[in-house]
């Protein structure tokens, strides 16, 4: 497949330092998800902080993967992917899919082909979106995926696992309506 797109690799010269971002990026929770592909035999994933909604019209979302891993490179092959919304209890397979040691990383959890083409579902997953890659922008060592969703799988009642401040946690039983800013 090919893409289009090829953002500045260049580092503007007003640009915050390195420890600054690193600080910021620190502060931001973000919800934890392991990313897979495969064929055949062949499967390969990773986990990812970077994923979000890009449009309902189409249903479409955005990942941001490193193009230097074999995770990144088989998705490119296969042209498509999926994306496993981890649950709280999943913290082991996070940190395992985030290791970089030469490991099985599909021992933990309990995974099945999927719907849309046969990539890994992780069965007790928060939720799943089963994705066809339609573009890659190349955007220095990352790829900024746009994919369409294909399928969904929503588990019930799961809550999902955070990642802030170099650490996995989950949320507190007390939540706020953004709306009125009312405990409930």
């Amino acid at each position: 497949m090919s893409f289009s797109h090829v953002l500045a690799s260049g580092r503007p010269l007003d640009a915050i330092d390195l420890d600054g971002f690193r600080a910021g990026m620190r502060a931001w929770a973000s919800g934890v998800t392991v990313l897979t592909t495969g064929h055949g035999d062949r499967r390969a994933g990773l986990t990812a902080t970077a994923m979000c909604s890009l449009s309902a019209e189409p249903p479409r979302l955005i990942a941001c993967v490193n193009q230097r891993g074999p995770s990144f490179t088989l998705m490119r092959e296969t042209g498509h992917f999926v994306v496993n919304v981890l649950a709280q209890e999943q913290a082991n397979i996070a940190a395992c899919f985030a290791s970089s040691k030469d490991v099985d990383r599909f021992a933990i959890g309990v995974w099945r082909e999927g719907d849309y083409r046969g990539a890994p579902v992780l069965e007790a997953a928060l939720c799943c979106f089963e994705c066809a890659i339609a573009e890659i922008v190349d955007a220095v060592s990352h790829g900024l995926i746009i994919a369409d969703i294909k399928t969904v799988h929503v588990s019930d009642g799961a809550r999902p696992l955070l990642y802030a401040a170099g650490r996995f946690s989950k949320l507190e039983d007390e939540t706020i309506d953004p709306r009125h800013s009312f405990y409930f």
